[in-house]
């Protein structure tokens, strides 16, 4: 792969999507920054990333991600890790596209069939019995194992939407569902120590099988108070999927601050990142599985990765609200069969790009 020396970087880019292209010795390979705000990501891959990677030679990726987040240190933040992935992403496709390999081939594939869990986004339906009925279509269509809730509103301090209403979402919903469903509870960071460990005595009692992000993500002592007291009662929790910073990821794995690690593909900085956190969990016997939240790109990305990292949690996330902006940019995403995905087939991530969709995206070019 040496000699191919990087000439161009291409974002094509609306609010929700953001495409990259990067291009050397006539090849090009193409990769996805995190969705939502996806217009501003392009601008700072421009701004903040892209001169940290022209005219460098694209066998030696693995180091620009870590290198571009390195030389912003006055600009630290989540839009500079997701420029990184952008860039990261599309390198991973490009190098596998050289040997005419799909990424997981490439990066050491050990498994086809990726089991999903069905990940809801909807916090408080009306009526709630709706939202468990809906979610149990969805085992039975697509041959779903697990699912998940994301009761509460996110970050707000032990507020809910009514009283209870985050318990009796729970409790419809293992009622509904056929006792081997697996149900996993997400609240996003709503909850005080205190408050989330008083709630996950409730998810125990009602055979929820893992409780996810209890506190804000930054306040990792709180967490910790989670996790250590969840542990008592046989109640895994899982985290990670907000964090980029290396400090954290060093103290959430050293100290056992989490049983499950969530990183985010493209949040924490692209795939050749997250696969050094599975590295890192896998010595100390910690499962990971990535937060692929809707099927945008972020989901086929992490089909691929599920199938190279030696410590994958049982399932990976596959978000069931089916909006239209997720698959604009791309026309395959991972065939669903027994409630597995698959990867595509085709070299690089497979990733059939939509050309109209290209057509009306925001163009930028940083070049040589």
């Amino acid at each position: 792969m040496s000699g191919y020396t990087i000439h161009s970087i291409e974002t094509f880019a609306d609010t929700d999507q953001c495409l990259v292209r990067v291009r050397a010795g006539g090849t090009e390979g193409w990769g996805f920054a995190a969705p939502f705000s996806a217009d501003i990501t392009a601008r700072c891959i421009h701004r903040f990333a892209a001169q940290y990677v022209l005219g460098k030679d694209a066998a030696d990726f693995r180091g620009f991600a870590d290198e571009i987040i390195r030389q912003n240190y006055k600009f630290l933040g989540s839009f500079i890790a997701r420029s990184a992935a952008g860039i990261d992403t599309a390198l991973w496709d490009f190098a596998a596209k050289l040997e005419n390999k799909t990424v997981a081939d490439y990066a050491g594939k050990k498994r086809d069939a990726i089991p999903l869990y069905a990940s809801s986004m909807r916090r408080n339906p009306q009526p709630l019995q709706s939202e468990a009925d809906r979610l149990a279509g969805f085992c039975e269509q697509y041959g779903f194992k697990a699912v998940k809730l994301h009761p509460g509103i996110p970050v707000n301090r032990d507020v809910d939407f009514y009283p209870g209403c985050s318990e009796e979402l729970v409790q419809r919903t293992r009622r509904t569902l056929p006792g081997d469903i697996d149900i996993i509870v997400d609240v996003n960071g709503n909850f005080s120590s205190g408050r989330a460990i008083e709630f996950a005595g409730f998810l125990k009692e009602n055979g929820v099988c893992m409780f996810e992000e209890p506190c804000p993500y930054w306040e990792l002592d709180e967490v910790k108070k989670v996790r250590e007291a969840c542990a008592k009662i046989g109640m895994p929790v899982a985290a990670g999927e907000q964090d980029y910073m290396d400090t954290s990821w060093d103290r959430m794995i050293e100290e056992r601050i989490v049983d499950v690690a969530q990183p985010d593909l493209l949040y924490i900085g692209g795939f050749t990142r997250a696969l050094r956190i599975a590295e890192r969990c896998a010595e100390k016997g910690i499962p990971v599985t990535p937060h692929t939240s809707n099927r945008s790109p972020i989901y086929l990305m992490g089909v691929h990765y599920m199938s190279v990292i030696d410590n994958p949690y049982p399932f990976l996330e596959m978000g069931v609200e089916f909006n239209d902006w997720e698959k604009a940019a791309y026309t395959n995403p991972p065939p669903i069969d027994g409630g597995s995905a698959r990867i595509p087939d085709g070299p690089g991530w497979g990733m059939a790009i939509d050309g109209d969709w290209l057509k009306k995206a925001e163009y930028q070019i940083s070049k040589l």
